[in-house]
């Protein structure tokens, strides 16, 4: 492989790279830290990569992925630590001002809590799929799961989050008419 051509898969994959990891990792720097360490696992193994069904975009994220994992592993400071706490903490980075009215941002802040009662395996796939947008095969290589269960485990999961919204919405309603009810 040539200079050029890591050169374009770095630019391609590197913002989409970072985003993975900051999600991960509660500091900034820590995240750009890794994301070097992965372009440089990248640069230094892509001469074994072959194509076998799996995209360069999904090996990317796989070694990204065991790079996070190891850097957990390794640190004891983040032992304690989930692995996706920004995926969990991205509603607070992104929540909507007061005056955002948009009925699709209060979807979307609803979809981000309640992949908060999801568990780290049902967070992986729901972020792979919707996030990242990767088909269900590249989400199988990368997890090292059959197709078949990883559409199985997401329909699963959708079904899960729409239950947790339901009941999610109930609980809001019900504090409403509690709140209107102490207020008359």
């Amino acid at each position: 492989m040539s200079k050029k051509d890591f050169e374009k898969i770095y630019e391609t994959h590197y913002a989409k790279v970072l985003a993975f990891v900051t999600k991960r990792v509660t500091n900034v720097t820590t995240a750009e830290d890794l994301t070097s360490e992965i372009f440089e696992k990248v640069l230094i193994s892509i001469s074994d990569f072959q194509w076998q069904g799996i995209t360069v975009s999904a090996w990317i994220f796989k070694i990204a992925r065991n790079h996070i994992i190891d850097f957990y592993r390794k640190n004891d400071k983040h032992k304690g630590e989930k692995s996706l706490e920004d995926i969990v903490n991205f509603v607070e980075s992104n929540v909507p001002g007061v005056d955002v009215e948009a009925e699709a941002d209060e979807e979307e802040i609803e979809l981000y809590n309640a992949m908060r009662d999801l568990d780290e395996d049902e967070q992986y796939l729901v972020y792979y799929k919707f996030f990242e947008e990767l088909s269900n095969k590249e989400i199988a290589d990368l997890l090292n799961m059959s197709e078949t269960n990883v559409g199985t485990k997401l329909h699963r999961a959708r079904k899960k989050l729409e239950n947790i919204i339901q009941k999610n919405q109930k609980k809001r309603i019900r504090n409403a008419a509690i709140t209107s009810n102490t207020k008359s």
